[in-house]
C-alpha cells in the first residue's frame, strides 16, 4: 500500500488507464480510502495550525487556506476510473442480458431436438453444436445463472439417455466418466471451504461446464452421483446466496450504525458550550464519533452517500461554531491571567505560615478561586499552573514534615499516659487517706505533665484516666473538693505541657462556663422553690435539705469560678512568657544593638 499521496496518485493513474478496471476495484477503493485519510490529516493539521495562529493574535481573514497538492489530480483520476468502471459494468450487464437470451434460445433448441429429432446422427451433430454454442455464449446475471444451468443440464442428461447415445459407448468409457465425475465432485465440495466468494463463483461455473462435457455413466450409478452432484451444487449456491444475504444485512446494519452516530453528533451540535473545557470535551466526542464512523463498513451506495453528507454537514457546523467561540477568547485569557497571577501572590504571602489549620483553609479557598477563574489559554495556563503548584507544594511539604514529627511525639505521649493509667489501675489503696491522696496526686501531676496526644486518641485516653483515678477515689474517704482540685490540677499541667495551650484553655473555659450556667439555672429553681417553705419551721427536714442544696450549689459555682481564675493566671503566664521571648528576639535582631 502506498504511504504518500504522490505514490497513491501514481498507482491510481496506472489503474485508471487500464483497458479493464473492474478486476482492480478493491485496490482502487483502498487507495481512495488511504488518500482520503491523508487528506483529512493534512486538513486537520492546517485547522490546528490555524487555531494556533489565531490564538497567537493573527486575524482569521489573513490566514489563507493552503493548496493541497495532488487533490485535483486525485479527483480527475478517480472520476476517470469510475467512468470506465461504469462503462465496463454496463457492458457486462448488456453482455449478460444477450447471453441469457442466447442460452434461452439454446435451451429451446435442445428441447425441440429431444422431442422431435429421430435421426440419431443428426441429433448428435445438432447436440454438439448446441453444446459448443452454450460454451461460447458466456456468463449471465448471477440471479438467473443457477436455474438456467439446471434447466440446460437436465436437458443434456435427458438427451443423452433419451436417444440411447450411450449404446455405442464402451463400458470402460462409462467407468472413466464415472471417475471423472467423482473427481469433479471432490472439486465442487472443496468450494465450500474457499472464503473468497468471487473465486467460488468462477470455479463453480467452470466445474459445471466440465460436468456437462463429461459423458454418461452406468445407469445403476447415475441416480446416486447425479443426486450427489446437485446436492453439492445447491450447497455451493446456498453458500453464495448466504454470503450476499449477509452482506446486504451487514450493509443495512452499517447504515443503522451510521444513523446512530449521526444522532449522537446532532446531540453534541445542539449542546450549549461556553467554556474551553466544554469545547475540549465535546471536540473529543466528535473526533471519537469520526473515528467510529471510519470503523463502520460500507452500506448500500445511495444510502451510504446520503448519511455521509448528513454526518459531514453536522461536523462542519460543529467546528464552525468552535472556531467562532475561540475567535473571541483572547481577551478573556488576559483577564484570567491577571486573576491567577494575584492568586499566586496570595499563596506566596502565606506559604511560610505555621498556622497549619487556618492556612490550609485559606489555600483551599484560593485553589477554588483558581478553578473558578477558568483557563488562561494555552499561552499562559501551563506556566501559571506550574508556578501556582510550586507555591502550594512548598506549604504542604512543610506541613507534612511538621505533622510527621508531631505524630511521633503524639505516639510517645500516648505510650507515657497509658503507662501512668496502668500504674493507677495497679495501685493498692491503703487505710491512710493522706498516703492515698499523695499517691493519687502524684499520678495526676505526672499524667498532666505529659504532652498532648492525637485527636483520635485524646477522648479515649482521658476517659481511661478519669475512670482509673475515680475508681481509686471511690475506695478512699478523700472529700469531693480535694478530688476535683486534684483532677483540675492535672488538667492545668496538661495545658501547660500542650503544643496548643490556647485551644485547650478555650475548650476548658467554655466547659466550665457551660457548667456554671447549668448550676445557676439549678440555683434559680432551688431559690424559687424556697417560697414553699415561707411558713416552715427551721427544724423542718425538707427546709434543711433545700438550704443545703442551695449552699452546695453556690460552693460548686464558686469553685468553678476559682478554676476560671486559675485558667486566666495560667493563660497570662504562658502568653507573658511568649511576649518576653518575642521582645528578646526583637532586641537581638535590632540593628542598633550591633557593634560598630
Amino acid at each position: 500500500m502506498a504511504e504518500t499521496k504522490a505514490e497513491i496518485i501514481e498507482q491510481l493513474d496506472a489503474l485508471a488507464h487500464k483497458e479493464k478496471v473492474l478486476d482492480d476495484l478493491e485496490e482502487f477503493n483502498q487507495l481512495v480510502s488511504e488518500f482520503d485519510r491523508l487528506q483529512r490529516e493534512e486538513e486537520h493539521a492546517w485547522e490546528v495550525q490555524k487555531l494556533e495562529r489565531i490564538e497567537a493574535g493573527e486575524k482569521p481573514e489573513n490566514i489563507e487556506k493552503p493548496i493541497f497538492e495532488q487533490l485535483e489530480e486525485f479527483k480527475r483520476l478517480t472520476s476517470l476510473y469510475k467512468d470506465k468502471k461504469k462503462v465496463e459494468v454496463n457492458e457486462i450487464r448488456e453482455s449478460e442480458k444477450s447471453n441469457y437470451e442466447k442460452k434461452k434460445a439454446l435451451i429451446a433448441a435442445l428441447t425441440d431436438l429431444i422431442q422431435n429429432e429421430e435421426n440419431i446422427g443428426r441429433a448428435i451433430s445438432r447436440f454438439r453444436d448446441i453444446q459448443d454454442s452454450w460454451k461460447e455464449a458466456g456468463t449471465v446475471a448471477r440471479e438467473k445463472r443457477q436455474e438456467l444451468q439446471r434447466e440446460f443440464s437436465n436437458l443434456v442428461e435427458s438427451f443423452k439417455y433419451n436417444i440411447n447415445i450411450y449404446k455405442d459407448i464402451k463400458d470402460h468409457d462409462l467407468n472413466r466418466n464415472l471417475s471423472l465425475k467423482k473427481d469433479l465432485l471432490d472439486k465442487l465440495k472443496a468450494l465450500l471451504d474457499i472464503k473468497i466468494i468471487k473465486e467460488v463463483e468462477e470455479k463453480l461455473h467452470t466445474l459445471q461446464d466440465e460436468w456437462n462435457n463429461i459423458g454418461g455413466t452406468h445407469q445403476e450409478d447415475w441416480e446416486k452421483i447425479k443426486n450427489e452432484y446437485w446436492d453439492t451444487v445447491n450447497a455451493v449456491y446456498q453458500k453464495i446466496h448466504q454470503f450476499y444475504k449477509e452482506r446486504r444485512e451487514e450493509r443495512a446494519e452499517n447504515i443503522e450504525k451510521k444513523k446512530e452516530i449521526i444522532q449522537k453528533a446532532q446531540q453534541v451540535l445542539e449542546r450549549e458550550i461556553s467554556s474551553h473545557k466544554g469545547w475540549k470535551k465535546q471536540t473529543d466526542i466528535v473526533i471519537g464519533l469520526q473515528e467510529e464512523w471510519k470503523s463502520v463498513g460500507y452500506g448500500p451506495k445511495e444510502e451510504n452517500n446520503a448519511v455521509w453528507k448528513e454526518f459531514r454537514k453536522i461536523c462542519n457546523e460543529f467546528f464552525a461554531r468552535k472556531k467562532e467561540f475561540y475567535g473571541g477568547r483572547n481577551d478573556q485569557f488576559e483577564d484570567v491571567k491577571d486573576i491567577k497571577e494575584k492568586l499566586i501572590k496570595e499563596v506566596e504571602s502565606i506559604k511560610t505560615s505555621t498556622d497549619w489549620g487556618s492556612t490550609t483553609k485559606q489555600i483551599v479557598q484560593i485553589q477554588k478561586k483558581w478553578k473558578d477563574a477558568g483557563s488562561a489559554g494555552p499561552k499562559y495556563e501551563n506556566k501559571l499552573w506550574k508556578e501556582f503548584r510550586a507555591q502550594i507544594d512548598e506549604f504542604f511539604d512543610a506541613k507534612d514534615k511538621h505533622f510527621a514529627d508531631t505524630d511521633k511525639a503524639f505516639k510517645d505521649n500516648l505510650d507515657a499516659k497509658e503507662k501512668v493509667i496502668k500504674e493507677i489501675e495497679a495501685y493498692k489503696v491503703v487505710k491512710d487517706d493522706e498516703k492515698n491522696k499523695t499517691a493519687l496526686q502524684d499520678f495526676a501531676q505526672r499524667f498532666g505533665q505529659i504532652g498532648s496526644v492525637s485527636k483520635k486518641d485524646r477522648n479515649r485516653v482521658q476517659k481511661a484516666y478519669r475512670d482509673a483515678i475515680n475508681a481509686k477515689f471511690e475506695k478512699t474517704d478523700i472529700d469531693q473538693e480535694d478530688q476535683q482540685r486534684m483532677l483540675f490540677e492535672s488538667k492545668i499541667e496538661a495545658i501547660k505541657n500542650s503544643d496548643d495551650p490556647e485551644s485547650m484553655i478555650d475548650r476548658e473555659r467554655a466547659f466550665i462556663r457551660k457548667k456554671i450556667g447549668r448550676l445557676n439555672e439549678d440555683l434559680t429553681k432551688l431559690e424559687t422553690n424556697m417560697s414553699f417553705f415561707a411558713n416552715a419551721d427551721e427544724s423542718n427536714p425538707l427546709l434543711k435539705s433545700a438550704l443545703g442544696s442551695i449552699e452546695n450549689t453556690k460552693q460548686e459555682i464558686e469553685g468553678l469560678k476559682s478554676q476560671l481564675s486559675i485558667l486566666r493566671q495560667v493563660e497570662n503566664e504562658i502568653f507573658e512568657d511568649e511576649d518576653e521571648e518575642t521582645v528578646a528576639e526583637e532586641v537581638n535582631n535590632d540593628p542598633s544593638n550591633e557593634e560598630e
